[in-house]
């Protein structure tokens, strides 16, 4: 597969650029979304895949960051290890289909993903989980989150929804969810590399993105002071709708 900067027109380049920025924004805000926020930007201007590869440096440097500065690795891992082996082999088995999907069947992937995510949030499921039910519950949830990750990049709503339904705190929640992104992400980038579709001009880009990342996380942790969380999440979710819509379009026609 062959890529590179000048394929790509200018209105291509300044939205995969407002894609990032806006990704790392909402992460900023809310903790998690980067993924969910730049992959469909960038996906309705150039390959879905390619769009995939690209948050190879951002999410990986981000989410191990938050691991790290958490100082909770030991704990998290021995927690939620049925989780996380099933979330990396369930995304490393998904990805393999992915990656060899054409373009308009991962357009039509992406946009389910980006509605299921969005009906997920709209309408949560509100459900209590016991302690001594994370031993058979945590694999079923990575099976889940793993399998629709590896199919469409998001991860999200199955961990969200099972980290609210144990309770955790929210020091435990942001770590856990960086270390769920960092364990299932690295098998899915790692298909896509073994497939070149993740390559060194890809990677390239994607480096310079966490430039722009970086700028959407530090105006996130602004807005985060100003706007409130229920309207910002409203217009996300509207935003992220109708994006989603467009690549399902794509998709079938």
């Amino acid at each position: 597969m062959e890529f590179g900067l000048a394929q790509y027109g200018a209105l291509a380049l300044a939205t995969g650029a407002v894609g990032f920025v806006l990704g790392g924004l909402v992460k900023g805000v809310i903790g998690f979304g980067l993924p969910l926020i730049a992959v469909p930007i960038l996906a309705s201007v150039i390959d879905p895949k390619v769009a995939v590869a690209m948050m190879t440096v951002p999410v990986l440097s981000s989410n191990v960051w938050l691991v790290a500065v958490s100082g909770r690795l030991g704990e998290l891992a021995r927690r939620f290890w049925p989780l996380i082996i099933a979330l990396s082999i369930c995304t490393f088995i998904g990805a393999q289909f992915f990656a060899r999907m054409d373009a308009q069947i991962a357009s039509l992937m992406v946009g389910i993903g980006i509605i299921l995510v969005c009906l997920a949030q709209a309408f949560p499921l509100r459900v209590n989980i016991q302690a001594r039910q994370e031993s058979w519950l945590g694999p079923v949830v990575g099976t889940i989150a793993g399998t629709m990750g590896g199919l469409t990049n998001f991860f999200a709503p199955a961990l969200v929804a099972y980290l609210m339904a144990l309770k955790v705190d929210k020091d435990m929640f942001v770590a856990a969810m960086a270390l769920f992104f960092v364990v299932a992400s690295t098998p899915l980038f790692g298909s896509l590399a073994m497939h070149s579709i993740l390559d060194l001009d890809v990677l390239w880009v994607s480096a310079l993105a966490t430039v722009l990342v970086l700028l959407g996380l530090l105006l996130g942790a602004a807005l985060r002071r100003v706007i409130p969380q229920a309207t910002f999440e409203k217009i996300l979710l509207g935003g992220l709708a109708l994006v989603g819509l467009n690549l399902i379009r794509r998709g079938l026609f």
